[in-house]
């Protein structure tokens, strides 16, 4: 293993030259060839889970094969937008360098800093001035709060969203009020399940989970986390399931995995 520039920089090289060539209209890929900025966002969301998930799990192996996935994400949106005379690489490692040092005044520059938070201080006035907005403007809750709901995956951006009206005085006064307002988002749910109105059973659906991340925020449960394990222990019922089972789940009554299904929950928890 090693970290020198002489190492590193020709193996980017390497990437971005097979990238190139994937891309080519002559020799190229011609699954490459079809894919635009646009249908490769599922790939980009899911190769940045699967770094989280081989992190999480401590894998060195695995995080670095799924750093690479997610490199090559990098490197494949750069070169669809150099072929349209947008931008290159070198535009994207350009300005996330120059980024860098221009919010770590403290780093490259003569500032001083006593602690994180300040750094996040100036991190923050930093990003309004390059945007064009003023420190009053830019520390706006709408301003803040919409740019959790673009940027994040939904739960995630609901608990951010939850806890900074919270902050900001949108807050019940005890967790029974979230619990009522929970069952009042219930009801309307239900009520709009009884009409044709899709977008309105949408929206219903999404009040009530809007009040559960509150919940969660209540009692100090990563939403996020907790669906993530309830999802994995969903699977390891099912595989256990498939275990017990003599010919495919799909042939058995509801009656019949149902008890399959509960000697899984039984044998989990022991």
């Amino acid at each position: 293993m090693s970290n020198s520039k002489e190492n590193i920089l020709p193996a980017l090289e390497n990437l971005i030259q097979v990238v190139a060539q994937l891309r080519s209209p002559v020799g190229g890929c011609p699954w490459d060839l079809e894919q635009t900025p646009e249908t490769l966002i599922p790939y980009i969301i899911e190769e940045a889970y699967e770094t989280v998930d081989a992190i999480k799990r401590g894998d060195t192996k695995d995080i670095a094969e799924e750093l690479g996935d997610l490199l090559l994400q990098v490197v494949l949106q750069a070169q669809i937008a150099s072929e349209k005379g947008h931008f290159s690489l070198h535009e994207v490692a350009t300005g996330i360098t120059d980024k860098l040092i221009r919010r770590h005044p403290h780093v490259f520059g003569n500032i001083e800093v006593e602690n994180t938070e300040e750094v996040r201080k100036n991190w923050e006035e930093i990003k309004a001035q390059e945007k064009g907005e003023n420190p009053t403007e830019s520390q706006l809750l709408s301003k803040k709060l919409n740019r959790y709901a673009r940027s994040l995956p939904p739960l995630m951006a609901g608990m951010k969203i939850s806890k900074k009206a919270a902050q900001a005085g949108f807050e019940w006064e005890n967790i029974e009020g979230v619990w009522d307002k929970f069952e009042e988002e219930l009801g309307e749910f239900k009520e709009a399940l009884l009409t044709e109105d899709k977008e309105h059973q949408e929206s219903e659906l999404g009040d009530i989970l809007f009040v559960l991340i509150n919940i969660a925020r209540w009692t100090k449960i990563d939403p996020t986390e907790a669906l993530h394990k309830t999802n994995l222990r969903f699977i390891k019922r099912l595989q256990l399931m498939e275990q017990f089972a003599e010919k495919p789940l799909d042939e058995y009554t509801l009656a019949e995995l149902e008890i399959f299904w509960q000697q899984a929950k039984v044998q989990l928890k022991s």
